[in-house]
């Protein structure tokens, strides 16, 4: 047996850097709950959830001018697209709504008649119900799933798919669609032809070929495509998923006036941290010794808890002038004046880590004249362009606004976009278009295109 020697480095982390960096990452309303969690379980914290006066008086203040333009503050922000709005081309019609699915279709099966062997059916089959409103599982499994035979299974499922909202509980999308077209006069043979046999085609846009296969006229088939688009392919959506709406407090309100900007850090939700004067005298006092380190420790962790939410502060508030300063543009002219900011740059000249930004940014919300918007929202993506670097952000909105005013019968190509784009002083290439476009759930141009 031998010994020897070895000289090794290790970053170990201590538990106050543990609690900085958590702290850091908390959002207003995290934080909140976390100072009051904390004043349960030491004795020597005290919290006083009011606002001082002076300190309200100063916030409300400078919101003054927030106030005045109410008018042009946008609700949050507007870079967030609506989920999936159009799945293969297929428009969703269904509204939203605070009422949950399996609830509309539980009044549906009340006066049924049915037995309490079916209801627990019912009841399973409503469980198990995807996110689009569809049920996928076979009536074998679940006939093996609730003890019942198949036939009864196939009894259970039949009537389920018989409630409103139509075609909810299919077991894919033409089912789903074709059992919307029993209720609807305007479809026929044509529409649930293709339907069952031309999804992927109709998916595609690609009328002209299913008109050929079809031996359709090419007029029957665009108004056939149109009523089949006017179909809701996900029931289920529209619907209360249960899930509770987050309010979203601003971290940083950025005033402006006339000659510059005021930051505001919104800490006036947070409930006031005090240690308390009784513990910190029986410290000064001879009580038992055991009692003194037990108040020690406390007064230790108060005393560290209120450094890391000071760090905090500092460093939201360093993170927010960084922001303004790079941004000003988008402070003074709105969204389209966003630039490129990289995390590592806003680091450099914070004077930290890449990762401290990248905390810092978790879960925050800055609010401006424009609106709400979350801190992430202004690390945009770019391109360089010779001296000047544009925001991936301005380039889809350019993107955007040719496609909303091209000719729907001769939809430009990706090599079009780059050629246009072009013309604006972006030199994109077409596959960054196509990235960019797909990015922003835009079909291409074949998908685009409208035969009438």
């Amino acid at each position: 047996m031998s010994f020897r020697l070895e000289q090794t480095q290790k970053q170990i982390v201590s538990q106050k850097m543990i609690q900085s960096v958590s702290i850091l990452q908390m959002s207003t309303q995290e934080l909140a709950d976390h100072i009051k969690e904390i004043t349960l379980e030491n004795p020597v914290l005290d919290f006083d959830e009011r606002v001082p006066e002076d300190k309200e008086q100063e916030r409300l203040k400078k919101l003054e001018w927030l106030a005045s333009l109410d008018e042009q503050n946008r609700s949050y922000y507007q870079y967030d697209h609506e989920d999936a709005e159009n799945e293969k081309g297929m428009n969703n019609v269904a509204g939203s709504t605070t009422e949950r699915l399996e609830d509309v279709l539980h009044l549906q099966l009340l006066g049924g008649m049915h037995t309490d062997k079916e209801q627990e059916i019912f009841e399973y089959i409503i469980q198990c119900l995807d996110s689009s409103g569809y049920f996928t599982i076979s009536a074998s499994e679940v006939a093996r799933a609730n003890h019942v035979s198949i036939e009864t299974a196939k009894r259970c499922i039949a009537v389920m798919r018989d409630l409103e909202p139509a075609g909810v509980c299919a077991a894919s999308m033409q089912d789903c669609l074709l059992k919307q077209m029993e209720k609807r006069k305007d479809c026929g043979d044509l529409e649930r032809k293709i339907v069952s046999e031309y999804m992927e085609l109709l998916g595609k846009n690609q009328l002209p070929i299913i008109a050929k296969q079809l031996r359709a006229p090419l007029a029957d088939i665009v108004q056939a495509a149109g009523r089949i688009r006017e179909l809701n392919p996900r029931p289920a959506q529209g619907f209360d998923n249960g899930d509770l709406m987050r309010y979203v407090t601003p971290d940083i309100t950025v005033v402006k006036f006339q000659d510059g900007f005021e930051l505001l850090l919104n800490d006036y939700t947070c409930p006031t941290l005090q240690i308390n004067q009784e513990y910190l005298g029986m410290l000064k006092s001879d009580c038992d010794p055991e009692v003194k380190e037990y108040l020690l420790a406390k007064v230790r962790q108060a005393e560290e808890l209120q450094e890391c939410i000071s760090r905090r502060s500092s460093t939201l508030l360093a993170l927010a002038r960084c922001i303004v300063d790079v941004q000003r543009d988008f402070f003074v002219y709105g969204e389209k004046s966003v630039k490129p900011f990289r995390l590592m740059d806003a680091a450099e000249r914070i004077g930290c880590h890449e990762s401290t930004v990248s905390r810092a940014l978790k879960d925050k919300y800055l609010q401006c004249c424009w609106g709400v918007y979350p801190l992430n929202y202004f690390f945009q993506k770019g391109l360089s362009q010779g001296q000047e670097a544009i925001a991936s952000l301005q380039i889809k909105q350019a993107i955007a606004e040719i496609v909303e005013k091209e000719d729907k019968q001769k939809p430009y190509s990706d090599s079009k976009l780059s050629e246009l784009l072009r013309e604006q002083g972006m030199d994109i290439s077409r596959r960054t278009v196509a990235k960019y476009r797909e990015e922003m759930m835009i079909a291409n141009g074949r998908e685009r295109k409208r035969f009438s």
